[in-house]
């Protein structure tokens, strides 16, 4: 049970630390993707828009999905949502890629076949 809570806390802190990494610092556009989820026919261009607030706290930046009509039409779909999204999706390809590690893992370390009852004669 240890094992499967320890795994568990592995695959979402990895899915965190992927989503944060890529979808704020890397690429803020991968929020796009999320825009089948959201964006409904008659707004269905997806923008990901960065705000940059300063206050005398500092400075912070907040990526927004909105979704456009081609009037100009914005619906705002917000921020957490499609970050939601996409650390779901992010836990379930580092799910996947640890799943196959482990089963060409355990492949590589096969054990030789035995005979059965009988055991092997080795020639001296």
């Amino acid at each position: 049970m240890r094992r499967v809570l320890v795994a568990a806390v592995s695959l979402v802190s990895a899915a965190a630390f992927l989503t944060i990494i890529v979808a704020v610092a890397l690429w803020p556009g991968e929020a796009k993707l999320t825009a089948p989820l959201f964006c409904s026919p008659p707004t269905a261009e997806p923008v990901v828009v960065s705000d940059t607030f300063h206050d005398s706290e500092g400075t912070s930046t907040n990526y927004t999905l909105y979704c456009v009509s081609d009037r100009g039409v914005l619906t705002d779909e917000g921020f957490a949502l499609p970050m939601l999204v996409l650390f779901a999706a992010h836990a379930v390809i580092v799910g996947v890629l640890l799943l196959l590690a482990a089963l060409i893992a355990r492949l590589g370390h096969r054990s030789e076949p035995s005979d059965g009852p009988f055991e092997r004669v080795q020639d001296s």
